[in-house]
This record gives structure tokens, sequence and C-alpha cells, in this order.
């Protein structure tokens, strides 16, 4: 059992919200918030038979944020009616009873991405346990069709997919920006007394609600498409399951249900320590003391990847397979750095280099969950962890290539040298602060060419900056744009407020001479090197090289004053005001020649520092700025304009590293080789399933709730797939007691515990090349092995050849339940959309798949016995639960399910599964 949540304290503004009732046929719903006419509607609504009603709350944030509730809407359908109400029952104590008589009356309460409203909604005594139960989820419908891709399931977009709402409808992200407002500034700063806010969440409850539809092979919306995927072709549904109609709608309630327990659970929340934080950081000082001073000695900053990966190359400690960039440049990113700081480190690898990184490593990351858990946790005393169920499918990276930089107010930076907390510019022209760092490996690359010359390069899902016809802006990935729309790469136009003359302010004028200067400049070279090329041959070299050495010498004090803070062009421009900026460029416009054509201006400049500046002069004021070298300095370009979408060719531009950030504001300013320009967030959030070891002792039993337990499937992956394919003896085996990965280790000539991860990589389509890398070896002795696991294990290999042929063939697998799971992926060749298949995942997808089908038959099954309650927390193999229900839990993990007992039947053997438990004490620990 477990303890409930305080209710949270929140500081809210004392607004009302206007009160108005109308049909809005943008959205198609009536739109209330009057309280005589909700009363009315809700009366309505109650007299008829119970039915869904969407759900949807407002916040002012993320995280801690997330308690602050501004209001809760709810849609539903009278009739022909489509009806969306709005609530401040944190503000109004009458529109709790309100909300109450809603939530009693719905036969089924509907969000889309319920693990972010729940526990809110809990913790403030407005849902009850009852009411959680009868949730469903749109967002959990969506992940099990397509389960490959890599977006799109976000409610607008899906409103698109099912034509469920007018796209001109008002978004959260044009209320915000319309106020002139940052994204997170946007939720903290408005609230139900701006009625672009009321109706914009209005709107997206009447589209979650229409999203729904009517679940069944034969309704309509989102449920009803699970179904329909899940069914056999012969059902007559264009599914791409085996499933029979009946079975599939029992699997998508089954899924809803699942959701609806492990949500009521997280609800409630989890104790934490608070002092666990400072007692890790004093626990693990010295050692990241100690490991910093041993990296610091080999010239190695700690925590610098790169530097690490050259020493060791240097020292001839690096494996010959070690992964490069195409341009021969080792790398030095997160996927290719897992052979050191991953979960398991081969022995192979264990020199003190590695271990001193790996230990700065895994102390800060580990301090840092701990630090967030005990954040997360303030409003309530607890923590609310946002566990998705089918969560696990690809979410794509939202990265640029690693050759493209960002701007910053410390200057422009390589992805190596960016730092959280930076501060870049975002799409209001506002300076936005950078939270988390991205980058991966051999990611799919895509490029794009726009009909008047630009070209972009990123992955498939990065987000960009788009407005369409009406000014809207979105941000989304340019796949997901329409013909119609427009990409934005700067802020807003900013007109100038001064155009010289005597009504300039000093630092107005100053700017203007700044401007001015540095043209003069530019031509002044651009007339030097002239007459040094019209020299005698004899000494043009020479003269040139002179000339050129000089310029080089020449400071920036007409830009930035002496003794300033900031030393550069750039910086200096980082902090003038707009209006400068204005000047500034007209200064160095009125003094260039044939500087101005077709809306175009040129602008001659010293060299590229002196350009930069002049670009993001350009730039910060809504200009495209280009920057172009030429023989006596650089020159920018600038010009006004979005860049149309209707003609873009769209390319496969290989693959690379990539990088992208997270910024409290949604975008940020890139750098590329021509300058400045707009792009769109990654988002990066950890859940609870990838909670490191060490940190878990943070999360703790309540304290009269007794002791925990975790019991966890023995090898439940290799046992999937012996069963499924038959394989008597390994089964046979493990009912004896034998530990399966033992002969492996022998016939492979290593240890057990390399042997289980070798072979299960293995059996996840990991090559030779790779196994040699993490375990130290030569190509020669990582072939060897993995044949001798193969040999060693016919029959499970011969499954995993059909799996892989079944996915060829159909570009997906069905879990042992019936789930179907996606290997299918896009890209772009010649101009062209190429579909194509990874069916090196197909085993993969199906043994995981079918151990999640395992997980949740025991989650319900302990449901239906009423131990709900005691059951904590469940993580891939594991369940955590009261130390009272051992019995109870160790006979549902260990009986078979009716899905495995089948499969094993078909083969005429027994199923079995066996389970491990062992005690915790009252802190969440791995045992």
């Amino acid at each position: 059992m477990s303890d409930e949540p305080n209710v949270p304290v929140v500081d809210l503004p004392r607004v009302n919200a206007v009160e108005f009732q109308f049909y809005d046929h943008t959205v198609g719903a009536h739109l209330v918030t009057a309280d005589k006419q909700m009363a009315r509607w809700i009366d309505e609504l109650r007299s008829a038979p119970p039915a869904a009603v969407a759900v949807d709350i407002e916040t002012h944030g993320l995280d801690v944020n997330k308690f602050t509730i501004t209001c809760v809407t709810v849609a539903f359908e009278l009739g022909q009616d489509m009806v969306a109400l709005l609530f401040d029952p944190l503000r109004r104590a009458e529109h709790r009873g309100m909300l109450a008589r809603v939530f009693d009356h719905a036969d089924r309460l509907v969000f889309h991405g319920a693990s972010f409203d729940i526990a809110p909604l809990y913790a403030h005594r407005l849902m009850t346990k009852a009411h959680i139960r009868k949730l469903g989820d749109t967002l959990v419908a969506a992940r099990m069709v397509g389960t490959n891709a890599k977006a799109g399931r976000t409610l607008e977009d899906l409103a698109n997919v099912f034509r469920v709402m007018d796209d001109d409808r008002t978004s959260m992200t044009e209320v915000f920006s319309a106020r002139g407002l940052k994204k997170d500034d946007g939720w903290r700063g408005t609230d139900i007394d701006t009625p672009t806010y009321v109706v914009g969440a209005l709107s997206d409850t009447v589209a979650t609600k229409r999203l729904w539809g009517v679940p069944g092979v034969n309704g309509h919306g989102i449920m009803a498409k699970a179904a329909r995927y899940l069914t056999a072709p012969s059902a007559g549904f264009g599914g791409h399951g085996v499933l029979t109609a009946t079975d599939a709608e029992a699997l998508v309630e089954d899924i809803q249900r699942v959701n609806a327990i492990v949500l009521e659970r997280t609800a409630r929340g989890y104790a934490v320590d608070k002092e666990f934080p400072q007692r890790f950081l004093e626990e693990t000082a010295e050692q990241t003391r100690a490991a910093a001073t041993t990296l610091a000695e080999a010239g190695i900053r700690p925590g610098n990847a790169a530097d690490l990966v050259n020493t060791l190359d240097a020292r001839g400690l690096l494996h010959q397979q070690w992964p490069r960039t195409d341009t021969g440049r080792l790398k030095a990113d997160k996927k290719a750095l897992e052979v050191f700081t991953g979960e398991h480190i081969s022995d192979a690898l264990k020199n003190p280099l590695v271990m001193a990184h790996r230990a700065v490593f895994d102390n800060e990351k580990d301090r840092g969950y701990v630090e967030k858990v005990v954040e997360n946790a303030g409003p309530t005393g607890r923590l609310h962890p946002e566990i998705k169920i089918l969560g696990a499918s690809a979410t794509g990276r939202m990265c640029l290539p690693e050759n493209q930089r960002l701007l910053t107010r410390r200057g422009i930076v390589s992805v190596n040298e960016i730092r959280t907390g930076d501060r870049t510019l975002d799409a209001d022209g506002r300076w936005t602060t950078v939270l988390e760092v991205h980058r991966y490996s051999d990611a799919p690359l895509r490029r794009y060419t726009l009909d008047d010359g630009i070209e972009l390069i990123c992955t498939p899902e990065h987000r960009w900056v788009t407005e369409n016809t009406a000014g809207k802006r979105k941000v989304q990935s340019l796949d997901r744009a329409r013909q119609s729309d427009h990409l934005r790469l700067t802020p807003p136009i900013t007109p100038g407020v001064c155009g010289g003359g005597n009504s300039m302010t000093a630092p107005q004028h100053a700017a203007y001479t700044i401007g001015r200067v540095t043209v003069q400049l530019a031509r002044q070279r651009t007339g030097e090197l002239s007459d040094a090329l019209c020299g005698p041959a004899e000494t043009r070299r020479a003269t040139v090289t002179s000339l050129r050495e000089r310029w080089q010498t020449e400071g920036e004090t007409c830009w930035v004053p002496e003794h300033a803070p900031r030393d550069t062009a750039l910086h200096s421009v980082c902090d003038k005001s707009l209006d400068e900026l204005w000047n500034m460029l007209e200064g160095a416009s009125h003094y260039a020649t044939n500087v101005s054509h077709a809306g175009v201006t040129v602008l001659p400049t010293p060299n590229r520092r002196y350009a930069e500046a002049f670009a993001l002069a350009g730039y910060r004021l809504g200009l495209r700025s280009l920057i172009f070298d030429a023989p006596a300095g650089a020159a920018v370009v600038l010009h006004r304009g979005r860049s149309s979408l209707a003609n873009m060719v769209v390319s496969d531009a290989g693959e690379g590293d990539v990088w992208c950030v997270t910024t409290d504001s949604g975008t940020f300013t890139a750098w590329g080789e021509h300058g400045p320009y707009l792009t769109g967030n990654s988002a990066s959030k950890p859940e609870i399933q990838q909670f490191p070891e060490r940190a878990r002792g943070v999360i703790v039993a309540d304290g009269d709730a007794g002791e925990w337990i975790s019991a966890d499937w023995k090898s439940i992956e290799p046992v999937v797939l012996a069963t499924a394919s038959g394989d008597r003896q390994f089964i046979e085996d493990m009912r004896a007691g034998k530990d399966p990965y033992e002969p492996v280790g022998e016939r492979a000539g290593t240890n057990r515990k390399d042997a289980k991860r070798i072979m299960l990589a293995n059996m996840y389509g990991q090559g030779y090349r790779a196994a040699a890398l993490r375990y130290g070896w030569d190509e020669a002795r990582a072939k060897s092995v993995l044949w001798a696991i193969r040999d060693g294990l016919p029959i499970l290999y011969k499954l995993i050849d059909a799996l892989k042929a079944q996915s060829q063939a159909s570009g997906c697998v069905t879990t042992l339940t019936g789930r179907v799971v996606d290997q299918k992926f896009s890209f772009y060749e010649g101009g062209r959309l190429i579909s194509d298949v990874a069916q090196r995942i197909a085993p993969n997808h199906f043994c995981q798949g079918s151990a999640l089908d395992i997980m949740h038959y025991a989650i319900l099954e302990l449901d239906r016995r009423g131990l709900s309650d005691h059951v904590h927390l469940w993580m891939h193999d594991e369940i955590v639960a009261d130390k009272e229900i051992a019995a109870e839990l160790t006979e549902v993990m260990a009986t078979p399910p009716p899905f495995l007992q089948a499969v094993a039947q078909y083969h005429g053997i027994e199923a079995f599964l066996a389970v491990d438990v062992n005690e915790m004490g009252q802190r969440w620990m791995t045992v």
C-alpha cells in the first residue's frame, strides 16, 4: 500500500475567464465558459446514457509546474451537438463540484497523453481512483499503429490525419506568440482571462474527443483504426495482423486497462529520500575528484569525450574498429562512447583513463537523476513519474549535422563547445536558454532544396518554423509541412525606428558610424588589393602577403569600446539594441556602392569576423543574412522574405553524426557556412525505465507500508524465443534450474556474463565488428564466437532467421498476443520517397514485444486479484511490490499466460517461466 500525495500549494492570480457561449465554426463545437449555461449542459449530459468525455488540463508548464492547473476542459457529444466546457476548479469551488458531476457520469474519460494529466488532477483531489479506472488514451492507441514511426503522434498531427479539426483553429503556440511570449513563458504567463487561450484549450479537447471516435473495427477514430490494424487481412478490415475482429478489439482494450492501472499507481506517487542527493554527492566526491585529476594529467578535459578518444588513439589504446566520420575523424558521440559508458563494460576495455572518464560520467549523470527526483517531488512530497505505455517506439532524432554550429552569447560554437545554460536566439528574437544537448551517430539525413536555392540538411524528424497562408506559425518537420506553407529562417521582421539625421540618439549615431566605417575599410582594402595585383609581377605576391598580414592585425576598435567586457564585433551585436542595429546597417548601406537591387542589399566587409557581425545584425532584425568570402574580405547579402515550400525537392543525404539542443522556448539559432538560421528544438525527458541503478535508492517505501520485494523473470527473452521456436531442450534445462548461458559461454570460449550479452546482442542484429569493438577482440575471434553461439542454438536461430524473412516480406512481425510491430522506414533518393524494411531488428521487436505482452498480462492478472495497490514499479522484466504479496506475485508471474501456453502446445512442449524473488527492504535497489 502507499500513502496519498499532499495537495499542492499553488499561487494562481485571481482572474476569471470571459463568460461566453457560442458556436465556433472553425472548431465545430459549442464553446462554453458561462456558469449558468455550463450547468444546463451538465444536466443534459447526466440525463443521457453515460458516454465518453474528453478531458484536458492547462498548466503553467512541465515538471513541477504541471501541478499549477489553470483550467480543466471537457468535451462531449449530445445528439448532433459537440460541447466543450471550461472549469477553473483550483480557484472556484463550485467548478470543482461541476467537474465531479461530469467525471462521475462519464463511462470513459479520454485524454491524449494521460501520463501528464492524471497526477495533477489526482493530487488536487479533482479525480479519484474510480475516475482513473475509466481512463482512455488516444496517444496509447496511436502507438499501436505504425509502431516504427518516428513522429506524427502529437494531437495536432493526429487531428490533421483524421481530419477532426480545421487547420485554422487557434493553437496555444500562436496564443503565446501573439502575446510576445516564449513557449515556457507563455505557459507561465497566460491564463484564462485571455480569450484566445480559452478557445485554444477548448478546441484541443474537442479534437481529442473526435479522435477517440467510436471504438471497434466497425467504428471510427484512432481506437477503431488500432483494432482494424491488428486484424488478419482475411478479416476484411485492411489489417496487418493475425487476429479476429473480436480478439483485436479485446487487445486494444487490454492495453487501455494496463495504462489505467499503471497511471493510478503513479498518481499516488512514490516517497523520496530528500537527503539522498547530498549523501550521494559526499560518497562520490572523492572518486570524482581523483578521476578528474587522472584525466587532467593526461591532458583530457573531464567529461570531454573527444579528448578521451584522441588520447586513447595516440597511446595505441583505441580499438582498430573504432568508428570514424566520413572525413576520417574519430567519433566521440554518445553512441560511440557506449562501449565505455554503457551499463556494462568489458574487462578488456578497463584501462585507467576509460575508468576515470566513466567515473566522472556516471557520477554526474546519477547525481542529476537524484536531484531531479527530489526537485520534482516538491509539489506533493512524492515523485510522480510519467510512465508511457507502449512508449518505447522510436521517437526520432530531431537533429542537424555536426558541421552546423550554434549561435550563443559566447560566440558561434561547435557541438563540442555547447554548454547547458548557453543563451541563443529563438523564433521571437529573444534570448533563450539551452537546457540539454543531444548527439547521435550514423543518423539518416535528408537534403531539402527549396526553389529559391536554399539547401537544408537534417534528419527527417528535425523541426523547422513554418507559416501557413494566414501567417500562423508552426514548428514541424518539413515532411509534414504543406506545399502552401512558407519556411521562416529568421525572427520576425523589425522595422527601423530611426533613419539617420539629427533625431538619432548617441548610441544610434555610434552604431551608424560603425556601419559606415566598416564599409569604408572594406572598400579601402579592395582598392589596396587591386593596386597590389596591378603592380610588378616580381613584387606582387610579397605585396599581397604583406597587405593581408596587416589586415589581420587591424582591430575592431570602432565596434567595441576599449576595456569592454566582450571583445569582438559579434559580441557587440549580441548586446546592441535593435534600433542601434538598424542604424548600423543603414550607415553601412549608405556608404556601400551598388549595394541594393531587387530588394537585396550587399554589404562589403573587411573580413569574415565583420561579416558575421553584420549577418547577425540583419538576422536579429528579421532579415535573411548570407555570408560569402571575397578576395579582400567578405560580403553579406541581406534580403527580406520567406522561402516557399511549394517546389521543395527532397533527396537522401546519407548518414552522419548529428546534434540538437533543447531550449526553454522550443526554437534556437543555428549557424551554417553562410550564416545564421532559425530552427526547431529537440526534446528529452528521462523516464523511470532508464533510471540508473545507483540512483534508485532515492525512491523509498512509505514508512508504514512494510518492505518491498523485487520479482523478475529469468532470461525472459530467450525463454520467449525458445518457446516460440519449440526448443524443447532449452526449456527443459531452464526447468531443471540450469543456466542457459553457461554452455553458450563454454562454446564461445568466454565467461557466462559476456556470453549472455553477446547472445542477446547477436539475436538482435549486432554484427561481429561491433562485438569486436565492445569486447576488445580481433575480427577473427568475434566471428568465431558469434558462429559458436549460433551453432549451439540452432532451433532458436532458425526462428530468428524466419522472423527476419517475415519482416522482409511484410514489413512487420506480430508478438505472441498479436500486436503488430513494424520495421518499415522511409527515405528519399533522387527526389523520390523510398520505403524499406529494417528486417534485422525483427527478432528484437518480437522478443521484447512478447516479453512486454507477458508483463501486461501479469499487470492485468494482479489487478483482477485485487492486488494492484500492493504493486509499485514495473521495469522491463521486473515487478516491485509489497513483501506481503510475495506468494501471489510469484504465482502470477510463474504461470505462463494463455498465449504462451498456446504456442508451447503447438510445439508439443510445456510452457515455463522462471521467477526470482529478492527482498529489498524499504528502499528501491538493484538485487
